[in-house]
């Protein structure tokens, strides 16, 4: 049985789903053949390169940019004509890898190689599954080649239809994230690792690698209370020093890029961050108090609506941050249920049960 399963390294997210879900099926069947490719390098080396690139400086200079790429490109469909055309071009190479490997089943964690993929499938007689990333079914994740679709939740089960899936189709997993998630974490270890007091309430901001200048103004509006406050400026060293400098009540923090970011996400009582699909995954698992700040609009700002509609986040600005967290603050219920209720949406051993039915696809090939 031999599984190939394709990402793509723009943000963290679909490298981690892919790298959580070959561990579960080796954990399962350690005779199972997984090979882990960066669809990038199957397709024309521009492609990469410029997807990468466009994504990047979408992300500091021009939210609107990836608003225009995310909102469907005019695509209002799944199995979009266009976007088939593009990859006949874009991933001819990708045929040299299936006639190497030979796979029973091909797994995608991005849409872009979903259509790749799908270009070959009736050649090379595979299965198809694709992991979508995000708590929103855009539609470049749908086309009719794709046998299996993981989504996050039950409750997108109908919008996913909407493009004319088949609910047997459909299996509501949640997102994988690493498989140390599912396992019981050492917050005393943690609060000592980041200098936290048992005694206060502990926040969490979280912002990009590229941590911009966004959220320093947001820093700024939020660093008179009196509690623990951990401010995580990603490769920003300039953003660093300016936030080492301000003054105000909070026992302040102030790192770069962090090891172990779970750890500190299971720990905290507020996480204060982007509404990526994976960071939003992985807080479930714990069940801070969620705040979003900064997301990408028109496509994280839909995983923002998700939580928010599930009494689980609020959203996060300069204008509201400060009446935000005071009012959090004077009402600990108000954390405790909101925390309740993120936890209510996280699924347990996601990774696991994909590779059940990735494994029973392949052997029905």
């Amino acid at each position: 049985m031999k599984i190939l399963i394709l990402a793509v390294p723009v943000g963290a997210g679909h490298v981690k789903a892919a790298k959580a879900i070959s561990q579960a099926i080796r954990d399962i069947d350690a005779h199972a053949e997984v090979r882990n490719e960066n669809f990038f390098h199957w397709t024309l080396p521009l492609y990469g390169y410029a997807y990468t690139k466009v994504y990047d400086f979408g992300q500091k200079r021009s939210r609107s940019l990836l608003k225009f790429f995310y909102g469907g490109i005019g695509v209002d469909a799944g199995s979009s004509d266009f976007l088939y055309s593009v990859h006949k071009v874009l991933a001819q190479r990708l045929r040299r890898l299936l006639s190497e490997y030979e796979p029973d089943y091909v797994l995608c964690t991005h849409f872009s190689p979903g259509y790749g993929a799908a270009l070959f499938k009736n050649d090379y007689h595979y299965k198809m599954g694709i992991v979508v990333t995000d708590y929103y079914i855009h539609p470049h994740w749908v086309n009719k080649e794709i046998d299996h679709y993981f989504i996050p939740h039950e409750y997108l089960i109908e919008q996913i239809m909407s493009y004319d899936v088949e609910k047997s189709q459909v299996f509501p997993f949640g997102i994988p994230v690493a498989l140390e998630l599912e396992t019981t974490i050492d917050k005393d270890a943690t609060r000592k690792r980041f200098g936290l007091s048992r005694d206060r309430i502990s926040a969490t901001v979280m912002g990009s690698k590229v941590f911009g200048g966004e959220w320093f103004e947001l820093v700024k509006e939020i660093v008179d209370f009196d509690y623990d406050l951990l401010v995580l400026c990603g490769e920003n060293k300039e953003a660093m020093g300016k936030i080492k400098k301000l003054g105000g009540k909070a026992n302040l923090h102030v790192y770069g890029m962090v090891e172990r970011i779970h750890e500190l996400i299971a720990t905290t009582d507020i996480l204060i961050t982007k509404a990526g699909g994976i960071t939003t995954t992985e807080a479930s698992k714990a069940g801070p108090c969620l705040l979003f700040a900064n997301s990408i609009v028109g496509l994280e700002d839909k995983n923002e609506d998700f939580f928010m509609q599930h009494g689980a986040a609020l959203r996060l600005t300069t204008e509201n941050a400060q009446s935000t967290m005071a009012a959090l603050l004077s009402d600990p219920k108000k954390i405790t249920e909101m925390r309740s209720n993120l936890k209510k949406i996280g699924k347990r051993e996601t990774s696991r049960n994909i590779a059940k039915v990735i494994m029973h696809g392949a052997r029905e090939v």
